[in-house]
């Protein structure tokens, strides 16, 4: 699969993963309001629609990224392998966490751990694009 003009860009890229990542801090910010305001019927919506972005904003950037950007810089650049697997191993965690919180939303339920969790898919998710503009993506 080619890899689309905005994943290569610097500038589109970084755009995408801003955008991605406002997003879901500003949801984890609402959910968590709501989860400390006893406001559970309201937290359980917003936790799943916080895991819904996740999965259809970042975990779907990621696998567009594996299944095109990432094979095609490893063709043109072999020495750039050790990268490309951190970055792949970033994308791994995004999705273990992501299924972990999953399951307890299951339940039905949410809970302070699940707010810890998803403060995590920030923290690993920043990282990690930061990671990635610098070391594959061009001006």
């Amino acid at each position: 699969m080619a890899t689309g003009p905005a994943l290569r860009k610097l500038a589109s890229h970084r755009s995408i993963h801003d955008g991605a990542f406002v997003e879901a801090r500003d949801l984890t910010i609402v959910t968590e309001e709501l989860l400390h305001d006893e406001r559970m019927n309201d937290c359980l919506k917003a936790a799943k629609a916080l895991a819904e972005h996740w999965e259809k904003r970042v975990i779907a950037h990621a696998d567009a990224e594996e299944d095109g950007l990432y094979k095609e810089i490893l063709e043109e650049n072999p020495e750039l392998e050790k990268e490309i697997h951190m970055l792949t191993r970033d994308h791994d965690l995004l999705r273990i966490i992501l299924n972990k919180i999953n399951e307890k939303l299951a339940g039905g339920q949410v809970t302070r751990e699940m707010i810890t969790q998803f403060h995590s898919l920030l923290v690993v998710n920043e990282i990690h694009s930061r990671s990635e503009e610098s070391k594959l993506l061009k001006e």
